[in-house]
C-alpha cells in the first residue's frame, strides 16, 4: 500500500486537488478525511468524485487532529485499512491545522515493505500566502519544510510577480522541494502519475511541539435562507469581520427553492448551485460570534441544531474519535 499525505493551508483546496489527481490518474484511493470539528462536507464531496468502475472509499477522522492528539487512532486505522481493504493507494487529508511533521512522525513505525510513503504534498495559494505566514506561520512553516512537493492553487490569473515572490519565500524554507510555480491543472500525464509512484527518502523528523494554535468551530445544521442576497451579506459580513475572525467557511443551504453551495478563504468567496441534500454550514476562525452566525442563518428557530467545538491543537489533548466509512 503506497500512503500519499497531501497536506496544506485552511482553505488552500486540498480536496479540489484530490479530485483532480484521481481524475487524471484514473485511480480509486481509500482516503482517509481528517475533518476539523464535526463537519462532513469535503468527505462528501471527495465521495461525489467520479473513479469509473472502482469503489471510492472515504473514512472521515471527527473530533480530533491526527497530527498529535489522535495518533494512536490514527495509525490503527491506517493498519486496518492495509488489512481490511488492502487498497493500492491511501491517500491522507490531514486538517489544515495539522502539522506535517507529526503526521509524518507518526506514520514511521508502520512504514516497512510493503507499505510505502511517497512524496509527501502541501497545497497553497500565493495570494494569501503572506497573510496566512503572518497570522499561523510556525504551523505553515512546518507543513512547507517537511513537503516534498509544493502545489500552488487559485493562482490561474494571479500577478507572475506573486508566484515569483511567493516560490522565492517557499525556497528560504525549504531548499529541496519541487515547487510547482502555475496551477497544478497546467501539468502533463505524466506529473500527475509521478506523484502516484515517487516513494519519498527515509523520513527524518521529530515530533514537534510548537505553539498552540487555537481555532473554534460553529457547526449549523437545518439553517435556511429567502434568497441569494441574504447568503451574499452574510459572507461579505465575514469578511469584514462582523462574527470575528471567520478564516474558513463552507456549506449548502436552502436558500428559497433552491439549494446553494458557498465556500470562503483567503478573503474571497463563491457560491454556486449544489445538488447536495445535506444542510450544514460550517465556520472556522478565531473569536467567532456563535450566536450571531445562526441567527443570520436562520439555525437557532424551531429549536434546530447547532453545535459548537473548540480545537486548541496540544499534543495532551484527547478528544474521541468517530470515523465513518462510505463508498
Amino acid at each position: 500500500m503506497k500512503i500519499l499525505v497531501v497536506s496544506g493551508f485552511l482553505g488552500a483546496g486540498k480536496t479540489t486537488f484530490i479530485k483532480e489527481l484521481i481524475r487524471r490518474t484514473g485511480t480509486a484511493p481509500v482516503i482517509l478525511e481528517n475533518e476539523y470539528g464535526n463537519n462532513s462536507i469535503d468527505a462528501g464531496e471527495l465521495r461525489s468524485t467520479d473513479s469509473g468502475e472502482k469503489k471510492l472509499e472515504v473514512l472521515e477522522f471527527m473530533e480530533g487532529c491526527v497530527c498529535c492528539t489522535m495518533k494512536d487512532s490514527f495509525i490503527n486505522s491506517v493498519m486496518t485499512v492495509f488489512s481490511g481493504l488492502s487498497p493500492e493507494y491511501l491517500i491522507i487529508e490531514p486538517t489544515g491545522v495539522g502539522q506535517l511533521s507529526n503526521i509524518l512522525n507518526n506514520l514511521k513505525p508502520i512504514l516497512h515493505d510493503p507499505v510505502t510513503l511517497l512524496k509527501p504534498i502541501v497545497v497553497l495559494a500565493p495570494r494569501s500566502y503572506k497573510q496566512n505566514m503572518m497570522e499561523f506561520e510556525a504551523l505553515y512553516r512546518d507543513q512547507i519544510a517537511y513537503a516534498k512537493t509544493v502545489v500552488f492553487s487559485k493562482c490561474e490569473n494571479e500577478d507572475p510577480e506573486v508566484l515569483k515572490e511567493t516560490e522565492a519565500a517557499i525556497r528560504s524554507i525549504n531548499k529541496d522541494a519541487e515547487i510547482l510555480c502555475r496551477h497544478y491543472s497546467g501539468q502533463d500525464d505524466e506529473w500527475w502519475r509521478s506523484v502516484m509512484a515517487l516513494p519519498s527518502e527515509t523520513i527524518s523528523v521529530d515530533e514537534t511541539a510548537s505553539e498552540s494554535t487555537e481555532f473554534s468551530q460553529v457547526t449549523l445544521n437545518n439553517s435556511g435562507m429567502e434568497n441569494p442576497a441574504q447568503l451574499i451579506q452574510l459572507l461579505e459580513d465575514c469578511l469584514r469581520g462582523q462574527f470575528g475572525q471567520v478564516v474558513r467557511a463552507k456549506g449548502t443551504i436552502p436558500v428559497g427553492a433552491e439549494t446553494l453551495r458557498f465556500d470562503l478563504a483567503d478573503g474571497l468567496y463563491s457560491i454556486s448551485g449544489s445538488p447536495e441534500k445535506a444542510n450544514q454550514c460550517v465556520f472556522i476562525g478565531r473569536d467567532l460570534d456563535r450566536i450571531g452566525l445562526s441567527l443570520r442563518t436562520g439555525s437557532l428557530f424551531d429549536g434546530r441544531d447547532l453545535s459548537i467545538s473548540r480545537k486548541i491543537i496540544k499534543p495532551d489533548r484527547k478528544p474521541k474519535m468517530s470515523m465513518r466509512a462510505s463508498g
